[in-house]
């Protein structure tokens, strides 16, 4: 029952990989599914999946229950009840509706829910920094990639992801840079990246959100004096932020300089959002208080580009005041739970909530991303893993030195330099693969060329200065329709018969973009085709019919004069080289491709190798000293015996070290019966136990060796010996210890081999019998070495463990997972048994011997010495002083 016990709490440890896996996938595909119209099939993949997944959630942590007594603030842990009102609420309106887009907006918010509580009932004590680590990988990964598509194409680019969508990956990669930064002395690296990422993608909101969770590396909630530290690097970014728009004239002209509105004084260009903002809100005047229904601000201006205003337009002001006490619900849930975490791990996840509560509040301000499925996933994944660690910051069940991973396998700087060392041949690999791809990818692409005309737009006005600038107003107010109607079928169609074409109007249509400069009337038309004189004819002929079209539209009926006038600029000339494929890029693009997967192939392979490589990994994990470590030799298969000319080997060398620390291991009380274990077969125990014991004969004591594994017996098989008779025996009465006893080497190691396999191990090792035998054999010998079978998969060393003074655990390298090995010191511990030390073995050695200049590890000139004479000095140091 223990073990079970000790089994479970082991697996509640393990991270919950699907999640952490799905919230870094969506936030590095961003808004990439919207180019394709994925969006709806994803959502609802998310929902099903969600859904069914949520009844086991809320039976393994019943979430729901504090909700319920929760009147207007949820508790620190679980659901706040206004989110599961708001849910209500908007179900309502779904069914009301029945709409696509309700549907679509409905599934968005009710995953949100369901995958918080799942992440909630899913959370471990390891969860939380795999997923602020997975997190902030993916967003630099897009950050690199997108610094790369701006040095090819320029700041702003959308080559990545569409529209300014890229600012939303970053902020959510923030939320969990920021808090990972003071774990180790390079960490602010990511921040830097990726705030400098956002600032080049001319976002201009998730800029200044990046640039408010910058302040959480400041106000850590610890210490008195945050607030002031927080006000003083607020203005230092606040004055670096204007210097940088009033010198870099992308940034200025997304800033102010596009539709010039002002606010309070203050030119702030909102893109033409403002009238989206007005128009809202008229609508909004007409059913304030339930709403016109969800999904259904579609049907007024597509995307108002303000959640607030969205929420108050579809779900009226009931709607937005319960998802405002949601937020604030689970914003003090997560504040509490900050003051009131004890572990580093733990800290870190609640203060990544708290900044994506922050900033998503802050966000939606001039966005829509209560609807966007790559932004409310990570989210829900964050949040709702900050609340399944409630109970362990708030209830006396978690202790801090269980939520944190080894020390030695945390990836930092040189943990990923040495992970890229040793899988070089699968990142060069890749990069090759990589280089391939994109030299294929430039071969089998048709060349396309692209040509480019302009046309002017003017409102036909008198010489009044007053007449002229409500002209040019009223200019600049067309110009982004006429846009519109310049790419559209109909002027498409037109260019088909005009050049008499052979395709439909609607292909045209897609070979032709046009592009309102900002701050001016001038529309560029581009057109591309794999021949560049027919792009340039298209281009100009659509720039013709184009302006014949729009002034026609524009002609009031009954006259014959249009308000605007529009001309050509530019005419377009047949293009000398192609735009497209580039040889140079896509090479260069393939091989950072190839790089990158190779990369972030080897971090993942090293971030989810939970084994142990190095002995102070160990030494955590077990939490009892690291007695050594033995070096794999792939002779010992076939050699096990560190004896005769291995003896001087750097093998042999490793178990006298073991030997000599082992007198370390209980100062007060010598061990006489020390029994040797591992957590899974195949580690190496035997293989420990035989050779400490050949060490331990040579300091003159006198040894005996019992192999009182009795599932899979090996000591005889390796020694040599009969395994006919031997423990069994003395344990059934047929024999007594002395007369089964067998002697190996010149210095007389006695050997008490496991005898006959009988049926019932477990009770036998853990019988008085099994205690009479050993004490007897420790009056006998100095010390008494015990094989034992594995702990995890029988109970037979469980039995046993009780029964020996001491236990030494063997656990092989690059090999058996840190859980295994934390359950099997667990399982140790639950009966009481004391662990002597832990043994590394089969560890990588980058040389033969240890390299000190005096010849360890070499074997010395001269007659050959089977093993290396008893020196009276230590005869005693291990055992009873006799």
């Amino acid at each position: 029952m223990p073990r079970a016990v000790a089994m479970r709490s082991v697996v509640d440890e393990r991270p919950r990989m699907t999640l952490i896996a799905m919230a870094a996938f969506w936030t590095l595909l961003g808004g990439i599914p919207a180019q394709f119209g994925l969006n709806g099939p994803a959502t609802v993949l998310i929902f099903l999946a969600a859904v069914v997944a949520l009844p086991y959630a809320l039976l393994r942590r019943p979430v729901l229950a504090p909700a319920l007594r929760s009147a207007v603030l949820g508790p620190a842990a679980g659901v706040p009840l206004p989110l599961w009102l708001f849910v209500g609420h908007v179900l309502a309106s779904a069914v009301h509706q029945r709409t696509q887009a309700a549907a679509q907006n409905t599934l968005v918010y009710v995953s949100f829910v369901a995958v918080t509580a799942l992440a909630a009932a899913w959370t471990s004590t390891e969860t939380p920094l795999q997923l602020l680590r997975w997190l902030r990988g993916a967003a630099v990964v897009a950050a690199l990639v997108y610094l790369v598509t701006v040095v090819v194409y320029g700041p702003g680019t959308g080559a990545l992801y569409p529209g300014r969508l890229f600012g939303e990956v970053i902020w959510i990669g923030m939320v969990a840079a920021v808090p990972l930064a003071e774990r180790s002395r390079r960490g602010w690296l990511a921040p830097c990246l990726l705030v400098t990422a956002d600032i080049l993608s001319l976002s201009r909101t998730s800029a200044a959100v990046c640039l408010v969770l910058v302040l959480g590396l400041v106000l850590k909630g610890r210490r008195r004096g945050e607030f002031r530290r927080a006000v003083v690097l607020g203005a230092v970014m606040a004055v670096a932020a204007y210097l940088l728009v009033d010198w870099y004239r992308p940034l200025q002209d997304r800033f102010t300089q596009n539709d010039r509105q002002t606010f309070a004084g203050v030119e702030i260009g909102t893109s033409g959002r403002s009238w989206l903002w007005e128009t809202t809100w008229a609508s909004v005047r007409e059913a304030p208080w339930l709403g016109h229904g969800i999904g259904s601000v579609e049907r007024v201006v597509g995307h108002p580009h303000n959640d607030y205003l969205r929420l108050w337009h579809d779900l009226g002001l009931l709607g937005l005041v319960l998802w405002t006490l949601a937020i604030l619900a689970i914003g003090r849930g997560v504040y509490r739970r900050r003051r009131a975490a004890r572990g580093a791990d733990d800290w870190a996840i609640h203060q990544a909530a708290l900044l994506a509560v922050v900033g998503l509040s802050l966000n939606v301000a001039t966005a829509n991303l209560l609807v966007y499925l790559f932004v409310m996933m990570p989210v829900a994944v964050v949040i709702g893993t900050s609340m399944g660690r409630a109970t362990s910051d708030l209830g006396p069940r978690q202790t801090p030195s269980s939520s944190s991973p080894p020390k030695g396998r945390t990836l930092d700087l040189r943990g990923f330099l040495k992970a890229l060392r040793l899988r070089w041949l699968s990142i060069t690999a890749l990069a090759l693969v990589g280089l391939g791809a994109g030299i294929a990818f430039t071969s089998f692409s048709t060349p396309q060329y692209r040509a480019t005309s302009q046309i002017f737009v003017s409102a036909r006005t008198t010489s009044d200065i007053t007449e002229l600038n409500a002209g040019n107003t009223f200019s600049q107010a067309r110009v982004e329709s006429y846009a519109d109607i310049i790419t559209s079928p109909r002027i498409a169609g037109l260019v088909v018969q005009r050049l008499g074409l052979r395709m439909a109007p609607e292909k045209l249509a897609e070979r032709i973009s046009a592009e309102v400069k900002l701050g001016t009337v001038l529309i560029d038309i581009t057109v591309t085709d794999r021949n560049p004189a027919l792009a340039a004819r298209i281009a100009n002929t659509v720039a013709g019919e184009g302006s014949r079209q729009l002034v026609q539209l524009e002609t009031p009926q009954g006259e014959n004069r249009s308000p605007v006038s529009i001309g050509v600029t530019r005419d377009a000339e047949p293009p000398t080289a192609p735009v497209s494929p580039r040889p140079l890029l896509n090479a260069l693009v393939g091989l950072f491709a190839g790089l990158l997967a190779g990369v972030g192939l080897a971090a993942l392979r090293d971030t989810l190798d939970t084994t142990l490589h190095t002995g102070p990994a160990m030494a955590e994990v077990t939490g009892v000293a690291v007695l050594g470590t033995i070096p794999f030799d792939k002779e010992a298969p076939d050699k096990p015996l560190a004896a005769g000319p291995a003896a001087h080997g750097a093998r042999a060398e490793a178990f006298r070290l073991v030997r000599t620390n082992l007198q370390f291991a209980q100062v007060d009380q010598r061990p006489r019966v020390i029994m040797v274990t591992s957590p899974l077969p195949g580690e190496g125990k035997t293989n420990t136990a035989t050779n400490l014991a050949l060490s331990l004969v040579e300091t003159g004591a006198r040894i005996c060796l019992v192999d009182a594994d009795l599932r899979n017996p090996c000591v005889a098989k390796t020694f040599g010996l009969v395994q006919g008779a031997g423990l069994t025996s003395v344990l059934i009465g047929a024999a007594t210890a002395s007369e089964v006893m067998q002697e190996f080497g010149e210095h007389g190691l006695s050997v008490l081999t496991s005898g006959p396999i009988p049926p019932n191990p477990a009770e036998l090792l853990a019988s008085d019998r099994m205690r009479e035998i050993l004490r007897d054999l420790a009056e006998d010998f100095d010390i008494v070495v015990v094989d034992s079978a594995p702990l995890l998969p029988v109970a037979d060393t469980v039995g046993l463990a009780p029964v020996v003074d001491g236990t030494v655990l063997v656990v092989r390298a690059r090999r058996t997972p840190a859980e295994r090995v934390r359950a099997a010191v667990d399982a140790l511990h639950s009966v009481s048994a004391p662990v002597l030390g832990s043994v590394l073995s089969m560890v990588q050695l980058k040389s033969n011997g240890y390299g000190y200049g005096y010849g360890y590890g070499e074997r010395p000139s001269g007659p050959e010495d089977l093993l290396v004479p008893p020196r009276k000095a230590e005869t005693h140091t291990i055992g009873t002083g006799k």
